[in-house]
């Protein structure tokens, strides 16, 4: 039975959170703020992004080229990409980031894969997000990824791969979770198996084992 992998971008993929990372740059007090209202459950994800950028008047050029020169892509990710491709897994991007600035870092790196996440306008009064339609979840009170993953799965077996506040609930879901940072304490506190990783060759060596296959 083939698998859906569904891999968080920001500090999953990706070594950094790219939305945190260029909002600490260029609006670093809305940042911290908005941050901090998140962890305190003063506010909800989706409001938090939106604060985060809402005064960032960058260019989309500027912030592209920000993080293209600043964020790398973890180690064994084309590995893992090709053992994908042997086993009917199908790997896809499933963020809470921005899909045109996720593309241009993937497409810097070399690799091209499937993208579900919410887009960014630019102006000169600052960003403003256009989210991607979500459901409001039962499980989390938010429009999170868990009925997205489960509506991409169609059915499959699924994988998971994140790090935090964003990966919490449709991790919960997956059949094989992969985690590491504050998704790993989450998953803890509520009982549920995980595989810890700190690259992509851990998730390919993971999914191997699940699959009783060589990685």
């Amino acid at each position: 039975m083939s698998i859906l992998l569904a891999i968080d971008f920001d500090g999953t993929l990706a070594t950094h959170d790219t939305v945190d990372w260029f909002s600490a740059r260029w609006a670093p007090e809305d940042f911290e703020a908005a941050d901090q209202a998140l962890a305190n459950g003063e506010i909800t994800l989706d409001a938090c992004l939106a604060q985060q950028i809402a005064n960032i008047t960058a260019t989309r050029e500027e912030i592209i080229s920000f993080l293209v020169d600043t964020v790398a892509i973890r180690p064994g990710a084309r590995e893992l990409f090709a053992f994908c491709a042997e086993h009917d897994i199908e790997p896809i991007v499933v963020s809470a980031g921005f899909e045109s600035l996720i593309h241009a870092i993937l497409q810097a790196h070399g690799f091209d894969l499937p993208v579900s996440a919410h887009e960014v306008e630019f102006g000169p009064e600052g960003m403003r997000v256009r989210f991607r339609e979500r459901a409001l979840c039962d499980h989390c009170g938010e429009r999170c990824k868990r009925d997205e993953v489960a509506k991409l799965a169609a059915g499959r077996r699924v994988a998971y791969v994140g790090d935090g506040y964003s990966d919490l609930c449709a991790a919960e879901e997956a059949e094989v979770r992969f985690a590491r940072a504050s998704l790993i304490t989450h998953l803890e506190r509520e009982g549920f198996s995980y595989v810890p990783f700190e690259n992509m060759h851990d998730v390919r060596i993971g999914l191997a084992d699940a699959l009783g296959v060589a990685p």
